[in-house]
């Protein structure tokens, strides 16, 4: 029986320069579409669901590039039609347009069934590497991109968990605090220095 990692487990592994690079691609990716659309409503239109996804992906990829390219630990593979991003050595990554049932659209081919298939591999015990596919939520009703998310599956149709990244990639908050409230400084009363009886003030003490 394959045992599979968690979502806080891969999301720790890829630390949060990565994920936050996600979320910032989609989100910059979406602004371009919305640009596209208001500049050349009739091009958006007349596009193909397949034409427009490889449009989105190839801004997609383009921020993704800007995000994480130079970052230690990240490298960024793009060989057509294949563009990969491995991070560290334990784990591989594809970006794709996730439907709200978190299935994704990929020719079956044989380097895309072993792409998302979880198995043995020759590595070194602890080293296997976690195969996943991150992207975005889409609306094909609006044809509008939705949240940035990371799923890990079993085989292309098999979901094993599936999570949104920008709340998965904000700290957890902990503990209460409490409001501090600005304190008003209260007037001192003027205090008076009176000397002793026969005692001759001293201008040493001034």
């Amino acid at each position: 029986m394959i045992s599979f990692p968690q979502s806080p487990k891969v999301l720790s592994g890829l630390g949060p320069k990565v994920t936050h690079s996600l979320v910032r691609a989609v989100d910059l990716a979406a602004g371009d579409l919305q640009t596209y659309r208001e500049t050349y409503p009739s091009w958006v239109a007349q596009h193909s669901e397949r034409g427009l996804a490889n449009w989105i992906h190839d801004r997609l990829w383009a921020h993704l590039i800007a995000e994480l390219d130079g970052h230690p630990g990240v490298t960024l593979t793009d060989g057509e039609p294949t563009r990969e991003l491995t991070v560290g050595i334990s784990y591989r990554l594809r970006v794709k347009r996730h439907r709200d049932d978190g299935q994704v659209s990929s020719y079956a081919t044989q380097t895309a069934l072993e792409f998302f298939a979880q198995g043995p591999q020759e590595a070194f015990p602890g080293f296997e590497e976690v195969r996943l596919t991150a992207g975005y939520e889409w609306d094909p009703d609006a044809r509008k991109i939705g949240e940035a998310v990371l799923s890990l599956r079993d085989g292309q149709e098999k979901v094993v968990w599936l999570v949104p990244l920008r709340s998965a990639g904000e700290p957890p908050a902990t503990g209460t605090v409490q409001p501090v409230q600005p304190t008003t400084p209260t007037p001192q009363l003027p205090s008076i220095d009176v000397p002793a009886a026969g005692q001759r003030e001293s201008t040493e003490d001034r």
